[in-house]
């Protein structure tokens, strides 16, 4: 694998030129401008200076710290009062001195999301990271859910919806794009919003965020559906089988990737004479029985199958 590549990313400029073409470096984990050399994004703590030393130069000015990150409302760049009451020599601080710390503290905590917009960022971020934890969601799909968010607030798609709509839209849209699989209804319920209108509210940012979305894999979720109906690895290798299939053959387009993948578990499920129920398939997937039943009906005319897959045959459909 390459350790760097030449990438650009939908409405992301450097802050710095204002280039759009960045290098990414993944030994690094950095987004560097090709323009300018800013690192725009970067995954590791900068335990160099901000700023290049030249001869003559003392190291005084150096600072250590986190990379920039789109998951704090500032990006992580200002500067934050501390909460021990101790001066730069380490002596406690008390009498006036401490009062008049503790009012600048209040007054920096009221600056820093001063204006509409800013609260409603902050409540956003604070949000979407309570839902990365709850998921175990990677950095890199929460950095780019918060980069999603932040284009929808300039362009003023927020106004007159939900917060958290806009949040779990946002993820959804990220997720999709890093090809993890999650589902609307589960990211509805851990966000407590309607399913349907996360579900306007994501095909709103894909059309006027102009997103360009992956095609989602039914495979990605055959082994997540056999995990929670208690399936064999081999139940799950015949569903993927049963998919390469139906792909081979172009009957997959516009077909909806959970339903399809949870109507391949149940024809495996069929073929290697496995007890399972369509209502189980259902319940593992989180789907209607009825999507299972619809769409193991139309699987199984199109591709009619009376044992399981062999490879020679897979490599021949």
């Amino acid at each position: 694998m390459e350790k760097e590549s030449h990438v650009s990313i939908l409405g992301l400029k450097c802050e710095y030129c204002g280039g759009s073409e960045f290098i990414l470096d993944r030994d690094r984990g950095e987004l560097v401008c090709v323009s300018c050399g800013h690192v725009a994004l970067s995954q590791n703590i900068e335990e160099g200076p901000e700023w290049r030393s030249f001869e003559g130069e003392e190291k005084s000015r150096e600072r250590v710290g986190l990379p920039p990150s789109l998951l704090m409302q500032d990006k992580g760049l200002s500067t934050v009062i501390g909460s021990e009451d101790e001066d730069s020599t380490g002596r406690r601080i008390g009498g006036e001195a401490k009062r008049d710390l503790n009012r600048l503290r209040k007054w920096q905590q009221r600056i820093s999301i001063y204006s509409s917009i800013e609260r409603n960022l902050s409540h956003a971020l604070n949000e979407l990271n309570k839902v990365g934890e709850r998921l175990d969601i990677p950095r890199d799909v929460l950095e780019r859910a918060s980069y999603i968010y932040r284009l929808s607030l300039e362009k003023d798609l927020v106004r007159g919806r939900a917060i958290n709509s806009i949040v779990a839209a946002s993820l959804y849209a990220a997720l999709r794009y890093y090809n993890i699989p999650r589902t609307l209804k589960e990211l509805a319920k851990i966000v407590e919003v309607d399913k349907k209108e996360l579900a306007r509210c994501y095909r709103m940012l894909v059309k006027e965020l102009k997103l360009k979305m992956p095609v989602v894999d039914p495979i990605k979720y055959v082994r997540k559906i056999a995990a929670r109906g208690r399936l064999s690895k081999r139940v799950a290798l015949e569903a993927e089988k049963i998919i390469r299939v139906a792909q081979n053959r172009r009957i997959t387009a516009g077909k909806d990737p959970i339903g399809l993948a949870a109507a391949a578990v149940y024809y495996a499920c069929v073929l290697l004479e496995v007890k399972k129920t369509q209502r189980d398939i259902a319940i593992a997937a989180d789907i209607t029985e009825v999507t299972v039943r619809n769409r193991y009906k139309s699987l199984s005319e199109q591709i009619k199958l009376e044992r399981p897959i062999t490879i020679a045959e897979l490599r021949r459909s």
